[in-house]
């Protein structure tokens, strides 16, 4: 499999020095996971940074009733462990595969080397951080400015990518958006109405791309 090519789906492994990339080629190993199968929990020691290269990722939080709430979707090209890599402490949350997945792995005695012999990449992993930080805030200020129906709208999309194929229960739409899953479900019913996206069993297939306002 060309892993590089599903890394460079990716805009920040896009615009890394070419050296860099090949040293994070050159450095990685692949691993795969069974659909379920746990990455990392939170609370576990830093064990290196992955690239989704094929099948997709679940980012999970526990609220404070203990329920498991779903934070976001990874798809190949995007990366994860990152902030460990940054402060040094623990992971903040739980990943698991939602199916069949392959990564591609850097461990950290690699990535200490790497850095160590070349510290000015330093920068490229902080805006890898700083990009995720920017996608936050404006999810943020998409919670409090828009409605259930616009808020849906946006992360479908997002989530969707390039497949148009968002593989998702309609639980974990409505834990992701803070909405109930009875608000999701209405405003998805509406959505298949008006031929913008298309319900299959937990996916959903975005059909056009309909303003948010």
């Amino acid at each position: 499999m060309d892993y590089s090519a599903a890394l460079m789906r990716d805009t920040w492994f896009q615009s890394l020095p070419e050296t860099m990339r090949q040293a994070l080629l050159q450095a990685g190993e692949c691993r795969t996971l069974a659909a379920g199968q746990c990455l990392f929990a939170r609370g576990m020691a830093f064990d290196g940074i992955y690239a989704v290269v094929q099948g997709l990722l679940a980012i999970r939080g526990v609220d404070e009733a203990g329920r498991g709430v779903m934070l976001t979707l990874l798809g190949p090209g995007q990366w994860l462990g990152e902030i460990a890599l940054i402060d040094g402490l623990s992971r903040t949350h739980d990943s698991w595969a939602q199916e069949d997945s392959r990564l591609w792995h850097i461990p950290p005695a690699a990535l200490h080397d790497m850095l160590q012999k070349s510290p000015q990449w330093w920068r490229w992993f902080a805006l890898l951080v700083t990009h995720k930080i920017r996608y936050l805030f404006v999810e943020m200020e998409q919670t409090m400015l828009l409605d259930a129906r616009q808020r849906l709208l946006r992360r479908l999309w997002v989530l969707a990518g390039n497949s148009r194929m968002v593989k998702i229960s309609q639980e974990d739409l409505g834990s992701m958006l803070s909405l109930s899953r009875q608000t999701v479900n209405q405003n998805l019913r509406q959505l298949e109405r008006e031929g913008h996206i298309r319900l299959h069993y937990r996916q959903i297939e975005v059909v056009t791309v309909p303003a948010l306002g």
